[in-house]
């Protein structure tokens, strides 16, 4: 395995408890980085990072990254217990239904907003200033397969 050196780095991990992020969460571990994942789903995140614990240190914080004082909130407890926050990975994501678009529900289409746009600008308009403080950080968003193949069933009646 190719290793990097992230010995005493943090990361934070949107979406960590399963799937992608939780592949990164293994990389970052592998690499020497504790880990914070972060996702909405508290049992699943419980037992993620209990999973974890033998590659490294990986803490659970329950969050929305739709909800603005609930990223303010992971965020503060994140860098009270790690000490610092110097790597976001915005992966939390959903991609919707496979549908035609003037079948696509609106209410579902704003889920895939609130979480894939407004989620993102959430965690860096609240991590940014915690790694400018410190001097040090780096960011990374994740959109995999979040693309919809509407352009072929635009024209698809």
């Amino acid at each position: 395995m190719n290793q990097i050196d992230l010995n005493e780095k943090v990361a934070v991990i949107t979406g960590g408890a399963q799937g992608i992020g939780l592949a990164i969460a293994e990389r970052m571990l592998d690499s020497g980085a504790s880990v914070s994942l972060w996702d909405r789903d508290q049992k699943l995140v419980e037992e993620t990072a209990r999973s974890l614990e033998s590659r490294g240190k990986a803490e659970a914080v329950v969050v929305d990254v739709t909800d603005l004082d609930s990223v303010k909130s992971a965020t503060e407890k994140t860098k009270t217990s790690m000490g610092s926050i110097d790597i976001l990975v915005c992966n939390a994501g959903i991609a919707g239904p496979t549908v035609k678009v003037w079948e696509y529900p609106p209410e579902e289409w704003q889920q895939v907003i609130d979480i894939d746009l407004t989620g993102v600008f959430h965690c860096l308009h609240t991590v940014s200033p915690v790694m400018i403080e410190q001097n040090y950080g780096r960011d990374r968003q994740c959109r995999l397969g979040c693309r919809k193949r509407w352009e072929s069933q635009c024209c698809t009646l």
